[in-house]
């Protein structure tokens, strides 16, 4: 017998799945870059942390999950809160988003039909 358990990836602490925990950066053409930051949680609470930053704005976004996500994923979150900015005018609250990671290791961040598609590389777990 063994003293030790068996846990499927995501299920201690909360909701995310391991492979998408962690810090992630893309650059936006025209748009300057994006840091993104996913924690451990359960549904209805924050796990995304976004960092936009360009020639004119800084701005941090907060989103939660929306629903909880199959083994693998896809996470759904909630729309973004903006937490602070400078100058705060230069940053609006965001549309519900879908994460999904990719075969090559890649996080996509998608938004509403039409809306602009982000693809993340990983920077840390």
């Amino acid at each position: 017998m063994s003293d030790t358990a068996t846990v499927a990836p995501g299920s201690v602490g909360g909701d995310v799945p391991e492979g998408y925990l962690g810090r992630w950066e893309a650059r936006v053409d025209g748009a300057g870059t994006r840091r993104l930051t996913l924690t451990q949680g359960r549904v209805g609470e924050r796990v995304l942390t976004l960092v936009a930053d360009g020639a004119d704005h800084h701005c941090v976004f907060a989103a939660s999950l929306a629903g909880k996500p199959d083994t693998g994923g896809p996470l759904r979150l909630t729309g973004t809160t903006v937490t602070s900015g400078a100058p705060l005018s230069s940053c609006a609250p965001g549309d519900p988003s879908t994460l999904s990671l990719s075969p090559d290791g890649r996080l996509k961040r998608t938004g509403p039909a039409g809306a602009e598609v982000v693809t993340y590389s990983r920077v840390s777990s």
